[in-house]
């Protein structure tokens, strides 16, 4: 599948591009409800940033952002919106890598924290050989992932439960932008440089979320990983975890991109593993 091709498939997926979104949301959903949206998702953002620093009560890391995730995914176009808008280049990279490596894909394929599905049904209209299950904390994002292969018309996915995962194990797992719903992604990302902590303690800080992906990957299976993250010692920490849960980086798979993350310009590491 040429790039061209990935344009064709975001163009019918209905991801355009957006420069503001709050125009957008008025556009498609009318003055009043546009303003009711952005009021509510204003405050919603406010509180994300607020809760994934500093926490609130008893939630765990991985729920912080639940609410947010929720109202973002609403509805198939509410979903559409917020993708457009913040991760249109990105999936064109990602697709790219994928595209890339499409010799990893086959068998029982896996799509951990997959979203509204938009990467997902990638995956299973490029291999309609495989089985990809997209796992996905947000039931609203499980519906609206299940009306999108719906309107693909993709016969090879289905949509479920993270939970429901630990049942089986997968030939390949897809997993994309996860470390942050797993370990504290804002100290990992945002610590001063003076204070960058040794590769050995970055490790320990990955330990639990290298050890969820394993036992979800067949031995001699494969991980397909991307993440946002600065080549550096904290990436270098999570290869090590990996790389102790019995995960090797095949040679020469590794690939960084930058492109813009919010409104920011972030940088991404993708690399495939091995089981041992």
């Amino acid at each position: 599948m040429l790039d061209l091709d990935i344009k064709e498939y975001l163009s019918r997926v209905g991801i355009r591009k957006i420069t503001e979104l709050d125009t957008a949301l008025i556009e498609t959903f009318g003055q009043n409800e546009g303003d009711s949206h952005i009021e509510r998702l204003t405050k919603l953002f406010d509180q994300s940033e607020e809760r994934l620093v500093y926490g609130t009560g008893d939630t765990p890391y991985l729920h912080r952002q639940k609410e947010l995730v929720d109202y973002l995914n609403q509805s198939l176009p509410m979903s559409l919106l917020a993708s457009s808008f913040y991760d249109r280049v990105f999936f064109r990279r990602v697709m790219e890598y994928l595209l890339r490596y499409d010799s990893f894909w086959a068998g029982d394929v896996f799509d951990i924290g997959c979203g509204n599905g938009i990467l997902t049904c990638f995956l299973a209209l490029r291999n309609p050989g495989s089985v990809v299950t997209g796992l996905e904390l947000s039931q609203n994002a499980v519906c609206v992932a299940e009306e999108l292969a719906g309107k693909l018309q993709v016969n090879n996915v289905h949509f479920t439960s993270r939970e429901v995962s630990r049942q089986k194990k997968c030939d390949t797992l897809f997993s994309c932008r996860t470390v942050h719903e797993n370990v504290a992604w804002r100290a990992l990302c945002e610590e001063p440089r003076p204070a960058v902590r040794p590769i050995e303690e970055q490790a320990k800080r990955h330990e639990a979320y290298a050890k969820e992906l394993a036992e979800l990957v067949k031995d001699k299976g494969y991980l397909v990983s991307v993440e946002r993250y600065e080549d550096d010692n904290t990436y270098a920490g999570l290869i090590r975890a990996l790389e102790r849960t019995g995960f090797c980086p095949v040679r020469g798979t590794h690939m960084q991109f930058s492109c813009k993350d919010g409104d920011k310009m972030a940088a991404f590491q993708a690399m495939v593993f091995q089981k041992t």
